[in-house]
Formats: structure tokens, sequence, C-alpha cells
């Protein structure tokens, strides 16, 4: 009887782990796919000279670009930079 409770847990785990992995690695990829979309709109607005928001995303792009911080976190800061101008 130990060995039967003993490979059902095992069988369980293994289920639960694979799920998990299928479950992150696809979050990740969408996760990926955001980043990009909006790292290009970042660069698209850094280069549209006369767009109203060109000075937040240089500021955006420049600081994730010299790996100063993560594009989140650039983007955070320049938010509360510029309103503070």
């Amino acid at each position: 009887m130990f060995i039967i409770d003993l490979f059902v847990v095992l069988v369980f785990v293994v289920l639960f782990i694979g799920t998990a992995e299928i479950i992150y690695w696809s979050y990740k990829k969408e996760y990926l796919k955001a980043k990009a979309k909006y790292l290009r709109s970042v660069i698209d607005q850094k280069n549209d000279a006369s767009s109203t928001n060109e000075p937040f995303y240089s500021c955006v792009y420049e600081k994730w670009n010299t790996g100063e911080m993560p594009l989140s976190e650039a983007t955070a800061v320049c938010k509360l930079k510029l309103r503070n101008i």
C-alpha cells in the first residue's frame, strides 16, 4: 500500500510541476511579446521629434538603453521626473 501511495504522490508532483512549467513559459512568452511591443512604441515615439511626448520617451529609452535600469523602472522614473519639471 505504501508503494502505491508513493507512486500516486510522485505522479501528482510530476504533473503539478509540468503544468506549472507550461503556464510559466507561456505567460513569459506573452510578457516578452508585450514588452517588445512597448519598446518598439518607445523607440518610435523617441524618434518622432514632433511628438509632445518625445522627452518622456527619450528619457525612458536612454535609461533603458544604457543599462541604468529596467524598462518598467525607467518608465516610472521618467514619469516622476517629467511631472516635476
